[in-house]
Parts: structure tokens; sequence; C-alpha cells
């Protein structure tokens, strides 16, 4: 770093050992990040970047409560949400359609996570293999779908490939891709898929097995906080008899799936440029290491034409607070 005169750093390890972060404090760089996922509660994840970017209060509270040092916590918006691919939601619409001229009448998304879920999957696979109306769009985590579908449940999924009632999207697609092409959308680990679908418009529904808000991760619970049956569910017998209720009549519960009433909390922009905001950010503090301003006032100077430009309510900490 201190041969190349980096004056910046944004690194894809955003957690873990912060040798970037040291190394990065030792040339006289600015450590940048930019928050990828959407936390259900106070974990071990911590930030010490000097500069750190997120969603919104939602992700505040907990990276707050975790004890991050980031010297300038700012909201910029969700990132995830610019990544909707042109071809990939041209391709899931396709499938979409012809599902629903073969017959189908709803279609649910489902986003897994990192970790193996046969059971979750197993769930899914089944009831489309019962219910005819039924169609299913997967938007997998990342390259290994198949080993942590496990083979029993491989099986399963054979047989549902045979109806044409189920699509799988690419590995790197977004989580927009499928929701906005579906009725539903369902995730399970993490709130950032269903969150991302939530922003582009899409009903969601959260299978929460660990019942957070029953612990003391309560707090965070911004999805459980619109009451039940409607975007949290502790299994997911009850969250299909709630769309086969909402399927046969809508005004039994016509707000389920909707998180439209909590969705400033994940991202109060929601226009989808948070990295032009964060570039905007950048430019500023390069624009005061061209004046020869030592970096921390450089940074300071660029949160304070932040909070300027977009509220002070988006800047939640600086290194004068």
């Amino acid at each position: 770093f201190k041969l190349l005169n980096i004056k910046g750093v944004f690194h894809h390890d955003e957690a873990g050992f912060d040798d970037v972060t040291l190394a990065c404090k030792l040339a006289g760089g600015a450590r940048i990040g930019t928050h990828w996922s959407c936390f259900n509660g106070v974990c071990e994840v911590n930030r010490s970047h000097d500069v750190f970017f997120i969603w919104g209060k939602h992700d505040a509270r907990i990276i707050n409560d975790t004890g991050s040092v980031s010297k300038h916590l700012i909201i910029s918006g969700c990132m995830p949400m610019e990544n909707s691919k042109k071809v990939t939601h041209e391709k899931a619409e396709a499938a979409a359609k012809t599902m629903r001229r073969g017959g189908v009448k709803y279609l649910v998304s489902i986003f897994d996570c990192s970790v193996p879920m046969p059971n979750f999957y197993n769930f899914f696979l089944r009831w489309l293999l019962e219910d005819p109306c039924l169609g299913i769009l997967i938007k997998p985590k990342g390259e290994f779908f198949f080993k942590k579908m496990g083979s029993d449940v491989r099986t399963v999924f054979d047989q549902a490939l045979r109806t044409g009632r189920i699509y799988l999207l690419d590995g790197d697609a977004s989580p927009a891709d499928a929701s906005r092409v579906s009725d539903f959308s369902v995730g399970i680990g993490s709130f950032s898929a269903v969150v991302v679908a939530a922003l582009h418009g899409a009903r969601i529904f959260y299978l929460d097995y660990e019942r957070l808000n029953q612990g003391p991760q309560k707090p965070y619970c911004t999805l459980h906080s619109l009451g039940e049956k409607r975007c949290v569910f502790y299994d997911p017998e009850s969250l299909k008899q709630a769309v086969l209720e909402y399927i046969d009549n809508p005004e039994t519960n016509p707000c389920l799936g909707d998180a439209s009433p909590v969705l400033d909390e994940f991202d109060p922009f929601r226009d989808g440029k948070a990295s032009e905001r964060i570039g905007e950010y950048i430019s500023w503090y390069l624009e005061g290491l061209d004046k020869n301003l030592e970096k921390d006032v450089a940074l300071q100077e660029a949160t304070q034409k932040y909070a300027a430009k977009w509220g002070t309510e988006k800047v939640i900490r600086n290194s004068q607070t």
C-alpha cells in the first residue's frame, strides 16, 4: 500500500481478521467498506473501517450494538438492490410466463443461504409435486446448490423438474430477478434476500425457525414487528396455509407478505443509487487530499458534505461524535 501510495481501499473481506484495515492504517490510507448483508441481530461481525456504508437504521442499530469502531458510519441505501441483471430477469420472466400458461396459478421464489438445508428444499419441492397450481423459482446462493440439497432431496428435485413447474436461476442472480415475477418470495438464514426482494416491491416471507423475537435479538426483529401471519413464519406448514388461504380469498389477509411499512428501516432511499452516493463521498474525500488535508480531516469534510446533501440523520456516526 505504501509503495502504491494507496489513499483508499475497498476489499471484499469485510469481516474476520482485519489485516487489510491494519495495513491501510499503517500506509496512511482509508479503509472504506460497504454492507452487503442484512443482519438479523447482534452477531460476531464487527466493523473497524474508517468509513462504513450501511443500508439503513435497522443495520445501524445492529452494527452499533455489535461494537463497531468505525469512525464514520453512513447510511447510503441498499447496494445489492442495484444487482438485478437484465438477461437473468428476462429468462426468469419467460420461465414464469411458460409456467402460468401451463396452468400455474401462483409462483413462489425461494432463497437459500450458505449452509445445507435439505428440509427447507424438501418441503417446497413436495408441495410442488402435490399441488399442480404451484410454480417455483429457485435463486440459490452460490455454486454448491445440489451439494446443499443432499442426495434424497436431489431425487425429489429431479421429479419436480419433470413437472415443468420449476426454474433454477443462475447462482449469481439477484433475489430481485426472481421476486419480480413471483407472487411470493421466501427466505431463510439472513434477512438479506427477502429484504432486497421487498425493496423491489415483492411480497416476502422469512422462515424463522429460531424464533428470534422470543429471545435477546427481539430489538432487531424489524420484520417480526409487522405482526403475526404477515412476513414472518416459524414453520413452512403455516406459511403454506397462509398462502393457500390468500390465493383462495385475498381479503382474508390482504397484507400477507407486505413489508412496506418497515422498508424505510432497511433503506430510506429505495432509489437504487447507493453506489452513486458512495462514489460521490469518495470523490469528496479525494478532493480533500488534493487540497493537502490530512486523511482524517478529508474524511470528516466528506462526511459533512454528505450530511448537508442527504440529511444529518443519514450520518449515524462521524469522527467528531
